[in-house]
Parts: C-alpha cells; sequence; structure tokens
C-alpha cells in the first residue's frame, strides 16, 4: 500500500489496528504517528492512553500488555514502540530484551478493537520468512517509509506550502531541495519558515527561497564548482573568500569554512561528477547512478548536468592536485587558506589544458 493512500485513509478514520512502519525516513514515521494521534485519541486522554516503548530496552510482551488493557478515560489506546529490529534479518545485539514473538503473532491475529500497535524499525528490509512478520502483513498496514523520489520529493515539498496555506512552484521547490538537502523534517522547517515571511495566501518564489532557505555547505561547494564550470573563476574565489567569513562568524556556524573541509568536499564532489562521467558513458541512467554511487536521484541528476562541463582528463588532474594540496596543508608547506586559493584560480588551466 501506497502511503499516500495510508494517509487519505487514516483522514477518513479508517484506522488499521496495526501498523508496521519501516525505512530510513523518520518524519515520514513521526507524520503517520501524528494522524494516528489526532483521529484516535482527544486532549483529554492522551496522556492516559498514549505510550511510547524502545524495545532495544523493553520486552515486544510489555508493549502487547499495554495494547491489550481497555483506555481509560476515553475509547482508544495508542502504543507505539520503536526499534523493532526483531523483524529485520538484523542480529539482535548483546544485553537485548527477550522478545515474546509468538505473543506478538497471536496479537497481530487478535488485535483489540480498542487499541492501535505501532511498530517501527529504521531498516530497509524487513524479513520476510519470519512467522511475526507474515502475521503482521497479513492482519496489518505494512508500509515502507523511503526517501522519496525525485519527482515525488518536489510535489511533496508544493503539498507542504499548501499545508501552510501559501503557493510554491515546482521550480522554487526544486530549488529549496538542491540548496537545503533531501531531508523532509528539514524541508518542512524551510517551508514553514518561508511561509510565516510571505503571509498565508502569498507565494514562495525563488526569490524567497534564494533570501530564506538555510543553505548546506555541500550546496555552497556544489555552486562554486558550477561557477568553475563555467569559468567564472573570480565569482568562485569570491564564494570561497563568503565561507571563509562563516568560519570566522557565529559560533553555531564555526568552522563550516574550514578550508580543510571544504578541500574534502570538494574532492567529495568532483569523485562524484568523474564517476557519474564513467556510468554515463556506460549507459545508466541517473536514478542507477544514484543507487550505485549512494546519493539522491535529484542530487545525481544536477551532477549529470555539471559532470558535461569537464573532460575525464581534466577531473582526474584536479583531484590529483586536491590530494597534492592536502599533503602540502598538512605538512606545513603552504597556509591552508591560500592554498585553497591558488587551487580555484588554476583550476581554468587545468580545464584549458584538458
Amino acid at each position: 500500500m501506497q502511503i499516500r493512500q495510508v494517509i487519505r485513509e487514516i483522514k477518513q478514520g479508517k484506522v488499521a489496528p496495526v501498523y508496521v512502519l519501516y525505512g530510513s525516513e523518520q518524519y515520514m514515521m513521526d507524520e503517520l504517528v501524528r494522524l494516528i494521534e489526532e483521529r484516535m485519541l482527544d486532549d483529554a486522554s492522551r496522556d492516559f492512553n498514549y505510550s511510547v516503548y524502545d524495545l532495544r530496552e523493553i520486552p515486544v510482551q510489555v508493549a502487547l500488555q499495554d495494547a491489550e488493557t481497555f483506555p481509560f478515560m476515553g475509547e482508544k489506546r495508542v502504543v507505539r514502540a520503536s526499534h523493532a529490529l526483531f523483524l529485520t534479518g538484523v542480529k539482535l545485539p548483546s544485553g537485548a530484551p527477550e522478545h515474546d514473538l509468538e505473543a506478538l503473532v497471536q496479537y497481530a491475529n487478535h488485535p483489540p478493537e480498542h487499541s492501535v500497535l505501532i511498530l517501527e524499525v529504521a531498516q530497509d528490509k524487513l524479513d520476510e520468512r519470519k512467522k511475526a512478520v507474515k502475521a503482521l502483513k497479513h492482519n496489518g498496514i505494512v508500509l515502507e517509509c523511503a526517501p522519496l523520489k525525485e519527482a515525488e520529493l518536489a510535489d511533496w515539498v508544493v503539498r507542504q506550502a499548501k499545508r501552510y496555506h501559501v503557493h510554491m512552484e515546482v521550480a522554487a521547490a526544486e530549488l529549496l531541495i538542491a540548496m537545503s538537502g533531501t531531508q523532509l523534517r528539514q524541508l518542512d522547517k524551510e517551508v514553514e519558515k518561508m511561509a510565516m515571511y510571505v503571509g498565508e495566501g502569498e507565494e514562495i518564489t525563488k526569490q524567497t527561497v534564494e533570501m530564506l532557505a538555510t543553505r548546506e555547505l555541500e550546496h555552497d561547494i556544489f555552486r562554486l564548482i558550477d561557477k568553475v564550470a563555467r569559468l567564472e573563476i573570480e565569482d568562485a574565489v569570491q564564494m570561497y573568500y563568503d565561507l571563509q567569513r562563516i568560519n570566522v562568524g557565529s559560533s553555531e556556524t564555526k568552522g563550516e569554512g574550514e578550508p580543510l573541509k571544504i578541500l574534502a568536499l570538494l574532492a567529495r564532489q568532483f569523485r562524484i561528477l568523474l564517476q557519474i562521467k564513467t556510468l554515463k558513458s556506460r549507459g545508466y541512467s541517473p536514478q542507477q547512478m544514484a543507487a550505485m554511487l549512494g546519493i539522491h536521484p535529484y542530487v545525481a541528476k544536477l551532477a549529470v548536468e555539471q559532470a558535461r562541463a569537464f573532460s575525464e582528463q581534466a577531473l582526474r588532474k584536479i583531484l590529483h592536485r586536491l590530494a597534492e594540496e592536502d599533503i602540502r596543508i598538512k605538512t606545513g608547506q603552504i597556509d591552508k587558506v591560500l592554498a585553497l586559493e591558488l587551487f580555484i584560480l588554476g583550476l581554468k588551466d587545468i580545464m584549458h589544458a584538458s
């Protein structure tokens, strides 16, 4: 079952007795639980009828006993139990509690009408061979909470804007993703902030995003490389100076513009571009390359566009030069700030020579 269908059913009051949420997108899990809470519990009884368990410390049978208990001062009970690793193929750590999985199977086969049990596990797969997993799939809703794909992500940001009663075009959403990353929780915070700025009924434009979005250092590195790709070297150097100002700024941002960190991120991004160039020549799609390189499909799409400006030879020379500068800095042969400045200034020559 798709997550949007599950959300739609919960909003319609069709709440299942048992949910299993697995995957790496914790924000998605939190939002589903929030919806279930809002639908099943009233404010007066929430404190009495909402329980949270960490199954790394508490055996599952304790959570089941709670779920079987009749609600107090209300009609429904919600029990949320995280880290249900026993539903996966992952080996449980030493000292883990002994979970009665037969009790879980019995509960799944005959869940009480007055409770909703939510099991969560931050793993990409469940072990389909296990009896408990089979029982939960047969009698409840098992839902993967994975990072959204490229097209879904921009659409999700646009929907979040509507939730905050503002408008947002897909182009502005894509820019926000490029600037602030692909984590749903961070994107939600950014949209909420911008919605408060523009006001109800107004629009979050690309200009709004440029002005207000919290930038990731990785995005600034990407923009710096983009300047180099366009042979706008002076602008690239100016961006580097801007990052240096961040380094001497507030305690919250201290260290973000540290030259060695910038060097490492430059090396990472140029390495990705080289890998993208190699894989593209072999016919791989951006989605396939994203999976192979462990990056988001949207990031892979942008990298494909950026890689066109560099030859494979140039990328190899740039990576070699970065490795040399790293050694020179760490052995005290050159000042780290100057080393990065000279590296950026020398990129035009490398690109012309290749």
